[in-house]
Protein backbone atom coordinates (compact mmCIF):
# COMPACT_ATOMS: atom_id res chain seq x y z
CA UNK A 1 0.00 0.00 0.00
CA UNK A 2 1.31 3.32 -0.67
CA UNK A 3 0.89 4.87 3.00
CA UNK A 4 2.60 2.28 4.31
CA UNK A 5 5.61 2.07 1.81
CA UNK A 6 5.36 6.27 2.53
CA UNK A 7 5.55 5.92 5.94
CA UNK A 8 8.37 3.31 6.59
CA UNK A 9 10.30 6.08 3.90
CA UNK A 10 9.73 8.36 6.53
CA UNK A 11 10.94 6.50 9.39
CA UNK A 12 13.97 5.55 7.58
CA UNK A 13 14.44 9.14 7.40
CA UNK A 14 14.11 10.26 11.07
CA UNK A 15 16.53 7.29 11.63
CA UNK A 16 18.70 8.59 9.56
CA UNK A 17 18.89 12.19 11.08
CA UNK A 18 19.47 10.58 14.49
CA UNK A 19 19.07 11.92 18.30
CA UNK A 20 21.81 15.13 17.07
CA UNK A 21 20.07 17.95 18.48
CA UNK A 22 21.52 19.71 16.07
CA UNK A 23 19.30 17.75 13.44
CA UNK A 24 16.04 19.16 15.31
CA UNK A 25 14.57 21.67 12.77
CA UNK A 26 14.80 18.52 10.76
CA UNK A 27 13.42 15.87 12.77
CA UNK A 28 10.15 18.16 13.34
CA UNK A 29 9.80 18.78 9.38
CA UNK A 30 9.75 15.10 8.88
CA UNK A 31 7.33 14.89 11.85
CA UNK A 32 4.96 17.32 10.42
CA UNK A 33 4.16 15.94 7.11
CA UNK A 34 4.47 12.00 7.95
CA UNK A 35 1.57 13.60 10.68
CA UNK A 36 0.11 15.19 7.70
CA UNK A 37 0.26 11.63 5.73
CA UNK A 38 -1.74 10.11 8.12
CA UNK A 39 -4.43 13.09 9.02
CA UNK A 40 -7.80 13.38 7.22
CA UNK A 41 -7.69 14.86 3.32
CA UNK A 42 -7.91 18.63 3.76
CA UNK A 43 -10.70 20.18 1.31
CA UNK A 44 -11.20 24.30 0.56
CA UNK A 45 -14.53 25.35 0.30
CA UNK A 46 -13.47 28.53 -2.58
CA UNK A 47 -15.73 30.89 -4.01
CA UNK A 48 -17.29 34.47 -3.88
CA UNK A 49 -18.68 35.75 -0.60
CA UNK A 50 -22.34 35.53 0.02
CA UNK A 51 -21.65 32.30 -3.16
CA UNK A 52 -23.76 29.81 -0.67
CA UNK A 53 -20.00 28.12 0.64
CA UNK A 54 -21.03 27.93 4.26
CA UNK A 55 -24.29 26.53 3.74
CA UNK A 56 -22.81 24.06 1.28
CA UNK A 57 -20.56 23.40 4.01
CA UNK A 58 -23.34 22.82 6.44
CA UNK A 59 -25.39 20.68 3.97
CA UNK A 60 -22.37 17.79 3.89
CA UNK A 61 -22.13 17.81 7.25
CA UNK A 62 -25.45 17.31 8.18
CA UNK A 63 -26.54 20.22 9.44
CA UNK A 64 -26.00 23.63 11.31
CA UNK A 65 -22.20 23.78 11.65
CA UNK A 66 -20.93 27.42 10.73
CA UNK A 67 -22.74 30.61 10.57
CA UNK A 68 -24.68 31.41 7.11
CA UNK A 69 -25.52 34.74 5.90
CA UNK A 70 -23.93 37.67 4.69
CA UNK A 71 -24.71 39.85 7.63
CA UNK A 72 -22.93 37.37 9.81
CA UNK A 73 -20.05 36.37 8.74
CA UNK A 74 -16.96 37.20 10.42
CA UNK A 75 -14.73 37.08 6.51
CA UNK A 76 -12.42 34.66 8.31
CA UNK A 77 -11.93 31.24 7.94
CA UNK A 78 -13.78 28.61 9.89
CA UNK A 79 -11.79 24.87 9.64
CA UNK A 80 -13.64 21.87 10.71
CA UNK A 81 -11.82 18.90 11.86
CA UNK A 82 -13.12 15.79 13.97
CA UNK A 83 -13.02 15.75 17.97
CA UNK A 84 -14.13 13.67 20.12
CA UNK A 85 -15.28 16.97 22.25
CA UNK A 86 -16.56 19.52 20.72
CA UNK A 87 -14.47 22.72 21.06
CA UNK A 88 -13.76 25.99 18.95
CA UNK A 89 -9.76 27.09 18.96
CA UNK A 90 -8.81 30.72 18.36
CA UNK A 91 -5.69 31.30 16.25
CA UNK A 92 -4.88 34.65 15.46
CA UNK A 93 -3.01 36.92 13.01
CA UNK A 94 -0.11 38.41 15.32
CA UNK A 95 1.19 34.74 15.86
CA UNK A 96 -0.43 34.87 19.51
CA UNK A 97 -1.29 31.21 20.98
CA UNK A 98 -4.60 29.97 20.18
CA UNK A 99 -7.68 30.52 22.68
CA UNK A 100 -9.78 27.39 23.65
CA UNK A 101 -13.81 28.11 23.10
CA UNK A 102 -16.77 26.49 23.55
CA UNK A 103 -18.46 25.13 20.25
CA UNK A 104 -21.41 27.89 21.68
CA UNK A 105 -19.06 30.61 21.08
CA UNK A 106 -18.40 29.77 17.34
CA UNK A 107 -21.96 32.13 17.03
CA UNK A 108 -20.39 34.53 18.91
CA UNK A 109 -17.65 34.86 16.79
CA UNK A 110 -20.24 36.67 14.15
CA UNK A 111 -20.33 40.51 12.88
CA UNK A 112 -24.01 40.40 13.88
CA UNK A 113 -22.94 40.20 18.02
CA UNK A 114 -19.96 42.51 17.41
CA UNK A 115 -22.18 45.59 19.26
CA UNK A 116 -18.90 46.55 21.14
CA UNK A 117 -15.52 47.73 20.70
CA UNK A 118 -13.69 45.08 22.28
CA UNK A 119 -15.20 42.38 20.70
CA UNK A 120 -14.93 43.99 17.32
CA UNK A 121 -11.10 44.48 18.45
CA UNK A 122 -11.21 40.37 19.16
CA UNK A 123 -13.09 39.75 15.81
CA UNK A 124 -10.63 41.45 13.64
CA UNK A 125 -7.60 39.94 15.10
CA UNK A 126 -8.53 36.45 13.82
CA UNK A 127 -6.86 34.46 11.35
CA UNK A 128 -8.85 31.45 11.18
CA UNK A 129 -11.24 29.36 13.77
CA UNK A 130 -10.35 25.26 14.48
CA UNK A 131 -13.96 23.80 14.82
CA UNK A 132 -13.66 20.74 16.52
CA UNK A 133 -16.85 18.40 16.04
CA UNK A 134 -17.48 14.66 16.74
CA UNK A 135 -19.16 14.28 13.11
CA UNK A 136 -18.08 10.84 11.44
CA UNK A 137 -17.94 12.62 8.12
CA UNK A 138 -14.90 14.47 9.42
CA UNK A 139 -12.72 10.89 9.96
CA UNK A 140 -12.66 11.19 6.13
CA UNK A 141 -12.05 15.06 5.31
CA UNK A 142 -10.96 18.60 7.21
CA UNK A 143 -13.02 21.13 6.01
CA UNK A 144 -11.67 24.39 5.89
CA UNK A 145 -14.79 27.22 4.89
CA UNK A 146 -12.88 30.17 3.51
CA UNK A 147 -14.63 33.99 3.75
CA UNK A 148 -14.35 34.40 -0.15
CA UNK A 149 -12.16 34.85 -3.69
CA UNK A 150 -13.37 38.53 -4.54
CA UNK A 151 -11.19 41.32 -5.55
CA UNK A 152 -14.24 43.61 -5.32
CA UNK A 153 -16.91 43.56 -2.55
CA UNK A 154 -20.72 45.32 -2.69
CA UNK A 155 -21.13 48.00 -0.32
CA UNK A 156 -22.63 45.92 2.52
CA UNK A 157 -19.84 43.71 2.47
CA UNK A 158 -17.29 46.63 2.50
CA UNK A 159 -19.39 48.42 5.43
CA UNK A 160 -18.36 45.08 7.57
CA UNK A 161 -14.50 45.24 6.51
CA UNK A 162 -14.42 48.49 7.33
CA UNK A 163 -16.52 48.50 10.84
CA UNK A 164 -13.72 45.39 11.57
CA UNK A 165 -10.73 47.32 10.71
CA UNK A 166 -9.42 44.73 7.76
CA UNK A 167 -8.31 45.71 4.18
CA UNK A 168 -11.00 44.21 1.08
CA UNK A 169 -7.80 42.52 -0.07
CA UNK A 170 -7.22 40.67 3.00
CA UNK A 171 -10.45 38.55 2.55
CA UNK A 172 -9.15 37.18 -0.79
CA UNK A 173 -5.36 36.78 0.55
CA UNK A 174 -6.80 34.47 3.42
CA UNK A 175 -8.65 32.64 1.23
CA UNK A 176 -5.79 31.92 -1.44
CA UNK A 177 -3.74 31.30 1.65
CA UNK A 178 -6.39 28.70 3.29
CA UNK A 179 -7.18 27.26 -0.37
CA UNK A 180 -3.40 26.60 -0.80
CA UNK A 181 -2.47 24.47 2.10
CA UNK A 182 -5.41 22.33 1.40
CA UNK A 183 -5.35 19.23 -0.71
CA UNK A 184 -8.32 19.43 -2.75
CA UNK A 185 -11.02 22.42 -3.33
CA UNK A 186 -14.29 22.62 -3.62
CA UNK A 187 -15.11 25.19 -6.01
CA UNK A 188 -18.46 27.18 -5.58
CA UNK A 189 -20.28 29.22 -8.20
CA UNK A 190 -23.69 30.93 -7.46
CA UNK A 191 -26.52 29.52 -9.89
CA UNK A 192 -26.13 31.18 -13.57
CA UNK A 193 -23.10 31.44 -16.08
CA UNK A 194 -23.65 34.80 -15.32
CA UNK A 195 -20.15 37.24 -16.52
CA UNK A 196 -19.44 37.18 -13.05
CA UNK A 197 -18.67 33.14 -12.50
CA UNK A 198 -16.66 33.21 -16.10
CA UNK A 199 -14.77 35.74 -14.62
CA UNK A 200 -14.31 33.52 -11.30
CA UNK A 201 -12.91 30.30 -13.16
CA UNK A 202 -9.83 33.02 -14.45
CA UNK A 203 -9.79 33.97 -11.09
CA UNK A 204 -9.82 30.46 -9.87
CA UNK A 205 -6.86 29.78 -11.99
CA UNK A 206 -4.71 33.17 -11.36
CA UNK A 207 -4.75 33.24 -8.08
CA UNK A 208 -2.09 30.73 -7.03
CA UNK A 209 -4.68 27.97 -6.04
CA UNK A 210 -1.65 25.46 -7.51
CA UNK A 211 -4.26 22.36 -6.04
CA UNK A 212 -6.87 23.69 -8.58
CA UNK A 213 -6.70 20.30 -10.98
CA UNK A 214 -9.46 18.50 -12.13
CA UNK A 215 -7.92 15.58 -10.32
CA UNK A 216 -8.07 18.22 -7.00
CA UNK A 217 -11.13 20.33 -7.38
CA UNK A 218 -14.73 19.56 -8.15
CA UNK A 219 -17.48 22.24 -8.29
CA UNK A 220 -20.74 23.04 -6.73
CA UNK A 221 -23.50 25.49 -8.13
CA UNK A 222 -25.09 26.72 -5.23
CA UNK A 223 -28.64 28.42 -5.22
CA UNK A 224 -30.58 26.45 -7.76
CA UNK A 225 -33.17 26.73 -5.26
CA UNK A 226 -33.24 29.90 -7.23
CA UNK A 227 -34.62 28.70 -10.28
CA UNK A 228 -37.82 27.99 -8.95
CA UNK A 229 -40.80 28.46 -9.53
CA UNK A 230 -39.71 29.23 -12.79
CA UNK A 231 -38.59 26.14 -13.70
CA UNK A 232 -36.93 22.91 -12.22
CA UNK A 233 -34.15 23.94 -10.05
CA UNK A 234 -32.05 20.43 -10.41
CA UNK A 235 -33.07 20.16 -13.92
CA UNK A 236 -31.85 24.38 -14.68
CA UNK A 237 -29.07 23.38 -12.78
CA UNK A 238 -27.96 20.50 -14.58
CA UNK A 239 -28.20 22.40 -17.53
CA UNK A 240 -26.53 25.26 -16.58
CA UNK A 241 -23.84 23.43 -15.17
CA UNK A 242 -22.99 21.15 -18.02
CA UNK A 243 -23.18 24.64 -20.21
CA UNK A 244 -20.14 25.85 -17.59
CA UNK A 245 -18.56 22.94 -18.06
CA UNK A 246 -17.97 22.85 -22.02
CA UNK A 247 -18.65 26.31 -22.72
CA UNK A 248 -17.16 28.30 -19.96
CA UNK A 249 -13.91 25.78 -19.86
CA UNK A 250 -14.53 25.03 -16.49
CA UNK A 251 -13.54 21.41 -17.21
CA UNK A 252 -9.93 22.01 -17.71
CA UNK A 253 -10.29 22.94 -14.22
CA UNK A 254 -12.78 20.76 -12.45
CA UNK A 255 -13.59 17.23 -12.58
CA UNK A 256 -16.99 17.73 -12.36
CA UNK A 257 -19.63 20.53 -11.66
CA UNK A 258 -22.82 19.43 -9.72
CA UNK A 259 -26.25 21.49 -9.16
CA UNK A 260 -26.84 21.55 -5.56
CA UNK A 261 -29.47 23.03 -3.40
CA UNK A 262 -27.86 23.06 -0.38
CA UNK A 263 -30.33 25.17 1.23
CA UNK A 264 -32.52 22.78 1.05
CA UNK A 265 -30.34 19.97 1.85
CA UNK A 266 -28.80 21.81 5.32
CA UNK A 267 -32.26 22.34 6.17
CA UNK A 268 -33.72 18.40 5.54
CA UNK A 269 -30.44 17.35 8.09
CA UNK A 270 -32.13 19.36 11.24
CA UNK A 271 -35.54 18.55 10.40
CA UNK A 272 -37.59 18.17 13.85
CA UNK A 273 -40.74 16.30 14.62
CA UNK A 274 -42.26 20.01 14.91
CA UNK A 275 -41.21 20.89 11.39
CA UNK A 276 -42.67 17.95 9.69
CA UNK A 277 -46.07 18.75 11.46
CA UNK A 278 -46.40 22.26 10.36
CA UNK A 279 -45.18 20.33 6.96
CA UNK A 280 -48.06 17.92 6.86
CA UNK A 281 -50.44 20.83 8.28
CA UNK A 282 -49.20 22.76 4.85
CA UNK A 283 -49.56 19.59 2.63
CA UNK A 284 -53.20 19.94 3.00
CA UNK A 285 -54.05 23.12 1.36
CA UNK A 286 -54.19 23.12 -3.06
CA UNK A 287 -50.75 22.93 -4.01
CA UNK A 288 -50.71 25.59 -6.19
CA UNK A 289 -51.94 27.67 -3.67
CA UNK A 290 -49.29 26.54 -1.50
CA UNK A 291 -46.47 27.42 -4.20
CA UNK A 292 -48.20 30.50 -5.05
CA UNK A 293 -48.12 32.23 -1.39
CA UNK A 294 -44.64 30.40 -0.47
CA UNK A 295 -43.17 32.37 -3.91
CA UNK A 296 -44.14 35.67 -2.12
CA UNK A 297 -41.45 34.63 0.09
CA UNK A 298 -41.61 38.04 2.80
CA UNK A 299 -45.34 37.62 2.54
CA UNK A 300 -46.00 34.42 3.21
CA UNK A 301 -44.00 34.14 6.57
CA UNK A 302 -45.66 37.42 8.06
CA UNK A 303 -48.75 37.40 6.67
CA UNK A 304 -52.21 35.84 8.41
CA UNK A 305 -53.76 33.83 5.81
CA UNK A 306 -57.35 33.09 7.03
CA UNK A 307 -56.99 29.83 5.50
CA UNK A 308 -53.27 29.06 6.58
CA UNK A 309 -53.16 26.24 9.05
CA UNK A 310 -49.48 27.36 10.55
CA UNK A 311 -48.98 30.75 12.30
CA UNK A 312 -46.70 33.16 10.58
CA UNK A 313 -43.80 32.36 12.80
CA UNK A 314 -43.71 28.69 12.58
CA UNK A 315 -44.40 29.64 8.67
CA UNK A 316 -41.04 31.97 9.15
CA UNK A 317 -39.05 29.21 10.33
CA UNK A 318 -39.61 26.67 7.86
CA UNK A 319 -38.90 29.28 5.16
CA UNK A 320 -35.77 30.27 6.84
CA UNK A 321 -34.42 26.35 6.67
CA UNK A 322 -35.88 25.29 3.80
CA UNK A 323 -36.83 28.18 1.70
CA UNK A 324 -40.15 28.29 -0.29
CA UNK A 325 -38.89 25.64 -2.93
CA UNK A 326 -38.00 23.28 -0.12
CA UNK A 327 -41.11 24.17 1.66
CA UNK A 328 -43.30 23.01 -1.53
CA UNK A 329 -41.39 20.24 -2.02
CA UNK A 330 -41.37 18.96 1.21
CA UNK A 331 -45.41 19.12 0.98
CA UNK A 332 -45.52 17.18 -2.22
CA UNK A 333 -43.50 14.37 -1.23
CA UNK A 334 -45.59 14.03 1.93
CA UNK A 335 -48.82 13.52 0.31
CA UNK A 336 -47.39 10.96 -2.36
CA UNK A 337 -46.70 9.09 1.21
CA UNK A 338 -43.86 10.11 2.88
CA UNK A 339 -45.45 10.31 6.68
CA UNK A 340 -42.17 10.40 8.54
CA UNK A 341 -39.55 12.91 9.46
CA UNK A 342 -36.82 10.81 9.36
CA UNK A 343 -38.24 9.56 5.71
CA UNK A 344 -38.49 13.13 4.42
CA UNK A 345 -35.68 14.22 5.51
CA UNK A 346 -33.77 11.65 3.50
CA UNK A 347 -35.44 12.28 0.97
CA UNK A 348 -35.03 16.04 0.75
CA UNK A 349 -31.29 15.18 0.85
CA UNK A 350 -31.48 12.86 -2.15
CA UNK A 351 -33.72 15.37 -3.77
CA UNK A 352 -30.66 18.24 -3.00
CA UNK A 353 -28.05 16.48 -4.83
CA UNK A 354 -26.17 16.77 -1.61
CA UNK A 355 -25.95 12.66 -1.13
CA UNK A 356 -24.88 12.38 -4.88
CA UNK A 357 -22.29 15.54 -4.10
CA UNK A 358 -20.95 13.54 -0.94
CA UNK A 359 -20.26 10.65 -2.68
CA UNK A 360 -18.48 12.49 -6.16
CA UNK A 361 -15.87 13.59 -2.86
CA UNK A 362 -15.58 10.60 -1.13
CA UNK A 363 -15.12 8.68 -4.67
CA UNK A 364 -12.87 11.61 -6.81
CA UNK A 365 -10.55 12.61 -3.85
CA UNK A 366 -11.22 9.63 -1.43
CA UNK A 367 -9.32 7.50 -4.25
CA UNK A 368 -7.15 8.76 -4.72
CA UNK A 369 -6.13 10.96 -1.37
CA UNK A 370 -2.73 8.98 -0.12
CA UNK A 371 -1.47 10.23 -3.56
CA UNK A 372 -2.44 13.28 -3.36
CA UNK A 373 -1.19 13.82 -0.10
CA UNK A 374 2.27 12.50 0.13
CA UNK A 375 2.62 14.82 -3.73
CA UNK A 376 1.95 17.75 -1.14
CA UNK A 377 4.11 16.36 1.75
CA UNK A 378 6.99 15.84 -1.06
CA UNK A 379 6.59 18.97 -2.06
CA UNK A 380 6.86 20.79 1.22
CA UNK A 381 9.58 18.70 2.31
CA UNK A 382 11.73 20.52 -0.60
CA UNK A 383 10.51 23.37 -0.09
CA UNK A 384 11.04 24.15 3.54
CA UNK A 385 14.46 21.78 2.95
CA UNK A 386 15.95 24.76 0.80
CA UNK A 387 15.19 27.19 3.58
CA UNK A 388 17.04 24.74 6.56
CA UNK A 389 19.90 23.07 5.10
CA UNK A 390 22.08 26.60 5.03
CA UNK A 391 21.44 26.79 8.51
CA UNK A 392 23.22 23.05 9.50
CA UNK A 393 26.37 22.35 9.83
CA UNK A 394 28.04 20.34 7.12
CA UNK A 395 27.70 16.42 8.61
CA UNK A 396 23.81 17.32 8.97
CA UNK A 397 23.31 19.14 5.63
CA UNK A 398 24.02 15.87 4.30
CA UNK A 399 22.26 14.09 6.71
CA UNK A 400 19.52 15.96 5.96
CA UNK A 401 19.74 15.84 2.28
CA UNK A 402 19.87 11.97 2.68
CA UNK A 403 17.18 11.45 4.75
CA UNK A 404 15.11 13.54 2.93
CA UNK A 405 15.50 11.92 -0.45
CA UNK A 406 14.29 8.70 1.74
CA UNK A 407 10.69 10.10 0.97
CA UNK A 408 11.36 12.57 -1.84
CA UNK A 409 12.25 9.41 -3.96
CA UNK A 410 8.75 8.23 -4.26
CA UNK A 411 7.88 10.66 -6.38
CA UNK A 412 9.67 9.40 -8.84
CA UNK A 413 9.37 5.42 -7.85
CA UNK A 414 5.61 5.29 -7.31
CA UNK A 415 3.49 4.45 -10.19
CA UNK A 416 0.78 6.23 -8.11
CA UNK A 417 1.91 9.85 -9.17
CA UNK A 418 2.43 8.24 -12.94
CA UNK A 419 -0.71 7.34 -12.95
CA UNK A 420 -1.81 11.30 -11.61
CA UNK A 421 0.52 12.94 -14.57
CA UNK A 422 -1.92 10.81 -17.19
CA UNK A 423 -4.37 11.89 -15.57
CA UNK A 424 -3.75 15.45 -15.58
CA UNK A 425 -2.81 14.78 -19.19
CA UNK A 426 -6.01 13.39 -19.88
CA UNK A 427 -8.22 16.60 -18.57
CA UNK A 428 -5.50 19.08 -19.91
CA UNK A 429 -6.66 17.50 -23.13
CA UNK A 430 -3.08 16.48 -24.33
CA UNK A 431 -3.56 12.53 -25.41
CA UNK A 432 -5.25 11.16 -28.23
CA UNK A 433 -7.32 8.45 -27.01
CA UNK A 434 -10.84 7.06 -28.15
CA UNK A 435 -13.61 7.69 -25.91
CA UNK A 436 -13.11 3.96 -24.80
CA UNK A 437 -9.59 4.19 -24.39
CA UNK A 438 -10.08 7.11 -21.92
CA UNK A 439 -12.92 5.40 -20.20
CA UNK A 440 -10.35 2.67 -19.15
CA UNK A 441 -7.60 4.87 -18.58
CA UNK A 442 -9.94 6.33 -15.37
CA UNK A 443 -11.45 3.36 -14.54
CA UNK A 444 -8.11 1.32 -13.75
CA UNK A 445 -6.27 4.57 -12.19
CA UNK A 446 -9.37 4.10 -9.89
CA UNK A 447 -11.66 7.06 -10.62
CA UNK A 448 -14.42 4.69 -10.23
CA UNK A 449 -13.13 2.68 -7.25
CA UNK A 450 -10.48 1.63 -5.73
CA UNK A 451 -11.13 -2.20 -5.49
CA UNK A 452 -9.26 -4.95 -8.15
CA UNK A 453 -12.99 -5.65 -9.15
CA UNK A 454 -13.83 -1.95 -9.96
CA UNK A 455 -10.49 -1.03 -11.48
CA UNK A 456 -10.97 -3.91 -13.55
CA UNK A 457 -14.42 -3.18 -14.83
CA UNK A 458 -15.56 -6.21 -13.26
CA UNK A 459 -18.89 -6.49 -10.74
CA UNK A 460 -17.86 -6.75 -6.70
CA UNK A 461 -17.54 -9.92 -5.43
CA UNK A 462 -15.63 -11.72 -8.63
CA UNK A 463 -13.19 -14.39 -7.65
CA UNK A 464 -9.43 -14.45 -7.86
CA UNK A 465 -9.32 -16.07 -11.03
CA UNK A 466 -11.81 -13.68 -12.53
CA UNK A 467 -9.91 -11.09 -11.82
CA UNK A 468 -6.62 -12.10 -12.90
CA UNK A 469 -8.12 -13.37 -16.00
CA UNK A 470 -9.68 -10.08 -16.42
CA UNK A 471 -6.18 -8.31 -15.99
CA UNK A 472 -4.25 -10.21 -18.28
CA UNK A 473 -6.64 -9.83 -21.15
CA UNK A 474 -6.45 -6.16 -21.18
CA UNK A 475 -2.35 -6.02 -19.99
CA UNK A 476 -2.32 -7.61 -23.66
CA UNK A 477 -4.40 -4.99 -25.33
CA UNK A 478 -2.35 -2.11 -23.58
CA UNK A 479 1.26 -4.38 -24.23
CA UNK A 480 0.54 -4.43 -28.00
CA UNK A 481 -0.89 -0.95 -28.15
CA UNK A 482 2.20 0.75 -26.65
CA UNK A 483 4.28 -1.66 -28.78
CA UNK A 484 2.06 -0.02 -32.20
CA UNK A 485 4.67 2.65 -33.72
CA UNK A 486 1.72 5.15 -34.32
CA UNK A 487 1.10 5.76 -30.62
CA UNK A 488 3.94 8.74 -29.65
CA UNK A 489 4.65 10.90 -26.64
CA UNK A 490 2.37 11.51 -24.01
CA UNK A 491 -0.43 9.27 -25.63
CA UNK A 492 2.65 6.41 -26.17
CA UNK A 493 3.42 7.33 -22.68
CA UNK A 494 -0.21 7.06 -21.73
CA UNK A 495 -0.51 3.82 -22.78
CA UNK A 496 2.76 2.19 -20.91
CA UNK A 497 1.42 3.46 -17.51
CA UNK A 498 -1.84 1.82 -18.06
CA UNK A 499 0.13 -1.36 -18.78
CA UNK A 500 1.92 -0.99 -16.05
CA UNK A 501 -0.81 -0.38 -13.98
CA UNK A 502 -2.18 -4.25 -15.06
CA UNK A 503 1.31 -5.95 -14.41
CA UNK A 504 0.72 -4.19 -10.22
CA UNK A 505 -2.84 -5.34 -10.46
CA UNK A 506 -1.81 -8.80 -11.72
CA UNK A 507 1.20 -8.61 -9.36
CA UNK A 508 -1.35 -7.71 -6.00
CA UNK A 509 -3.95 -10.76 -7.20
CA UNK A 510 -0.69 -13.40 -7.04
CA UNK A 511 1.20 -12.06 -4.09
CA UNK A 512 -2.91 -12.44 -2.67
CA UNK A 513 -3.07 -16.59 -3.62
CA UNK A 514 -5.53 -17.97 -1.60
CA UNK A 515 -7.30 -14.50 0.27
CA UNK A 516 -8.87 -13.85 -2.87
CA UNK A 517 -10.04 -16.97 -4.03
CA UNK A 518 -13.93 -18.07 -3.31
CA UNK A 519 -14.41 -19.84 -0.83
CA UNK A 520 -16.63 -23.14 -1.90
CA UNK A 521 -19.85 -22.52 -2.09
CA UNK A 522 -19.42 -18.84 -2.09
CA UNK A 523 -19.33 -17.06 -5.53
CA UNK A 524 -16.01 -14.88 -5.30
CA UNK A 525 -16.22 -12.35 -2.45
CA UNK A 526 -13.24 -10.41 -2.27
Amino acid sequence: MLRQRAIAAFDRAMAELGADPAAEPGRALLCEQRARLLSPLRVAVVGRVSSGKSTLVNALLGGYRVPTGATELTYNVNWLRYGAEPGILIHFRDGEPAEPRELTDLERMTVRAADDPELRDFLSRIDYIEVRDANPQLLDFDVIDTPGLDSYFRSDSANTLRFLGRPEEDVRAATVAHGSQADALVLVFARGLARGDAELLADFQGAGLATATPITAVGALTKVELYWPDRDPMTEGRRVAGMMMTEAGASRLLFELRPVASLVGAGAATLTEDDHGDLAELARLAPELLARRAALGPLFTGKNYDDMPVPPTRRRALFGKLGGYGIVLSCGLIRDGLDTRAGLSQELIARSGIAAFKRLLGGHFGNHADAIKLQRAIAALEERQRVILPELPPRQRLRMDTAVAEVTRLGFAEHAFAELAVLQHHYDGGLELTAAEAAELLRVTGEQGTSLAARLGLPDGAGADVLLRGARERLAVWASYTADPSHSGPTRRAGQTIQRSYELIIAEITAAGPVLRPQPGVTGAL
